[in-house]
């Protein structure tokens, strides 16, 4: 098996289709890839808390939780 790395551009690519809703397995097949490097190349691109928030936000369970930890922590208001 020939290893490559994903080139600046794939990973650009990846990280908007993670954003905007694509799963890892979908990305891992467009991308020739496996899904935990999808994961991998995501964790890398951004912060934790974008990455943890992406998560939570995927999950149909735990939608009330995610807008929450938005407020909370990636919007929180500024008090005056």
């Amino acid at each position: 098996m020939i290893l490559r790395r994903l080139t600046k551009s794939q990973k650009t690519a990846i990280l908007e289709g993670y954003r905007t809703g694509e799963s890892a397995n979908d990305l891992a097949i467009k991308f020739n890839c496996s899904a935990n490097t999808i994961s991998r190349t995501v964790k890398t691109l951004i912060s934790d808390d974008e990455y943890k928030l992406l998560k939570e936000k995927r999950s149909k369970n735990n939608k009330k939780k995610a807008e929450k930890y938005s407020r909370e922590v990636i919007n929180p208001e500024v008090e005056n």
